[in-house]
C-alpha cells in the first residue's frame, strides 16, 4: 500500500533547528514533503498561496510569534515548538486554536514526538472535517431528523424540523419525543405503532406546535457505540400530507372514471 505523504510547513527562524527538522525526517524516511520558512512573515505569504495538511512552528520567531502563523493557518492544524521555560505560552497558543505543542531541547529528543504528533494532529482533522460535513448535511436536509437519547428526551433537531412543527431549537431540546408523537415515543418498540406505508416505508401522525395533525413518513434507526450498544435513536420524517392528498384525488378520478365508464347490461 503506498504511503501518504503529507505537506508540512516547517516555521524556524533557526538554521540550527531547521536543519535537525529535516536530516531527521530524512533518517526516519517520514512521508512529508516539507516547505520551510524562516520568518512569521514568510509563513504568511506563503500560506496565502499554498495549502499544507500540517504546521510546525517555533513559538519565537524573529519577527513575531507561532500565534501569527496560527491566525493565517486557517484551519490547518498547529503544532507548536517552544524552548524550554515557554511552556505557559505554549499552553496559551493552545487555548487559542493550536493543535498541540512540543517543549524543545538541545538533544533534539523533541524530534522523536513529531512523527505520531503530526500523525494524531492530522487524524483528528480529518475526523473533525468528517463530523463538520455530517453535521451540516444533517442539519440542511430536507426532512425532519429528530435525534434522542435512550430516555426518549429530544437532544438535537435540524432547520428542517423546526419549519415543519413550528417549534424553535430550544423549545424541544431536552424534551420526550412524545411532544410531537401521537403512537408513541422513539423507542425499541416503535416498530409495532406505526402503519406499513409504501415499499419499506411506515406513516405516522405527529402534531405540530400549534396542534394540527399530520401525516408523516417515518424512519427510526438506532445508534450504537463501537461495543454495539445502544446509545441514541434517530427518526427521519417527512410531512406526506400533499402526498396523501394527491393520491386521494387520483382515486376519486380513477373511480369516477370506472363508474362512467361501466357499461349496464
Amino acid at each position: 500500500m503506498e504511503q501518504t505523504h503529507y505537506r508540512v510547513l516547517l516555521v524556524e527562524d533557526e538554521r540550527f533547528y531547521r536543519r535537525a527538522f529535516m536530516r531527521f525526517v530524512e533518517e526516519q524516511q517520514l512521508p512529508y514533503d516539507c516547505t520551510q520558512a524562516c520568518s512569521a512573515v514568510e509563513a504568511r505569504d506563503i500560506l496565502a498561496s499554498e495549502r499544507f495538511d500540517i504546521i510546525v512552528s517555533d513559538y519565537q520567531l524573529g519577527d513575531g510569534t507561532a500565534l501569527d502563523v496560527l491566525e493565517a493557518a486557517e484551519g490547518i492544524p498547529v503544532i507548536i515548538v517552544t524552548g524550554a521555560g515557554d511552556e505557559e505560552v505554549a499552553v496559551s497558543a493552545w487555548r487559542a486554536g493550536a493543535y498541540d505543542y512540543l517543549t524543545k531541547d538541545i538533544d533534539r529528543n523533541y524530534l522523536k514526538a513529531i512523527p505520531i504528533t503530526v500523525d494524531n494532529a492530522i487524524r483528528h482533522k480529518k475526523a473533525e472535517d468528517r463530523l463538520k460535513l455530517l453535521s451540516a448535511a444533517v442539519t440542511s436536509a430536507g426532512d425532519s431528523v429528530i435525534i434522542t437519547d435512550l430516555h426518549d428526551r429530544i437532544v438535537f433537531v435540524n432547520r428542517a424540523f423546526c419549519s415543519t412543527y413550528g417549534y424553535q431549537e430550544q423549545e424541544v431540546i431536552g424534551c420526550e419525543s412524545s411532544l410531537i408523537t401521537l403512537d408513541g415515543p422513539l423507542s425499541d418498540s416503535w416498530e409495532h405503532l406505526y402503519q406499513p406505508f409504501g415499499d419499506g416505508e411506515l406513516m405516522a401522525y405527529h402534531v405540530r406546535k400549534d396542534g394540527c395533525k399530520f401525516p408523516v413518513s417515518l424512519s427510526v434507526s438506532v445508534v450504537k457505540d463501537a461495543d454495539g450498544r445502544a446509545t441514541a435513536y434517530v427518526g427521519v420524517a417527512r410531512d406526506i400530507s400533499e402526498r396523501l392528498r394527491t393520491e386521494y384525488e387520483l382515486e376519486s378520478i380513477n373511480l369516477k372514471l370506472t363508474t362512467g365508464n361501466r357499461v349496464v347490461i
